[in-house]
């Protein structure tokens, strides 16, 4: 809904371009990466970091398409209930000011290092916050609770995944999907959180295609492998 169809095309004609990986990969992992993000409504592969589209080696089936929910769509979908209101999530780097306390009177305290540097080896937690009806909530992860996340991520070994290439914002993404458990959750907010980051076939969405449906795809009549089979 209020997304235009030719659009999205484009993004995903774009991202191929972009990453000519995803065409050698299996045309129905594409496809469906393709439809879980238009039914996300967050356009994939664009310098905002809404989402990704990330080849990936899988045992099975081989090469496919993996989709992965960035931060910064996370923090979208969290929004769109109404009932939250601002979400952010912040690293936590050696040298920072950290402490924080759980209980029925939480309390969290950060003041970041004024000479610090960025530097992805020196994370030592991440933290997400939000408001919910006004009222402060926060989840705390530890490097080691993310790490954990990561060893879970399909894609995290893949050249092209976030993990790799964005690897703060990651950290901030993990800590966000935990807090969005316990957030008011849309339906989209839902099926991020359930099925980020795994293989996604067509009937998970209740998409189930002929298979000598062969749909091409305009614009690449000169590359026999740019043809999505529906």
């Amino acid at each position: 809904k209020g997304f235009d169809a030719d659009r999205f095309e484009r993004l995903l004609l774009t991202a191929a371009n972009t990453k000519p990986e995803l065409l050698a990969c299996e045309p129905r992992s594409f496809l469906a990466a393709g439809v879980m993000a238009a039914q996300l409504g967050l356009e994939p592969n664009d310098p905002r970091g809404l989402a990704y589209l990330v080849p990936f080696n899988d045992k099975k089936r081989g090469k496919i398409v993996t989709f992965i929910t960035g931060y910064r769509g996370m923090v979208d979908l969290a929004r769109r209930s109404g009932m939250v209101g601002a979400v952010n999530a912040f690293c936590v780097y050696e040298g920072d000011d950290f402490t924080y306390s759980l209980g029925l009177e939480p309390t969290l305290h950060h003041v970041p290092n004024p000479d610090g540097d960025e530097d992805p080896a020196k994370l030592t937690h991440v933290y997400a916050v939000a408001k919910v009806n006004g009222d402060p909530q926060f989840v705390v992860l530890t490097r080691k609770q993310v790490a954990k996340a990561r060893s879970s991520s399909r894609g995290a070994d893949s050249a092209y995944s976030p993990w790799n290439t964005n690897t703060a914002e990651m950290w901030c993404k993990t800590a966000i999907r935990r807090l969005c458990k316990l957030l008011p959750q849309t339906v989209q907010l839902a099926q991020a959180v359930e099925m980020d980051d795994r293989p996604i076939q067509l009937g998970d969405m209740g998409m189930v295609a002929p298979d000598d449906d062969v749909i091409d795809v305009p614009g690449y009549d000169d590359i026999t492998d740019a043809e999505v089979v529906g």
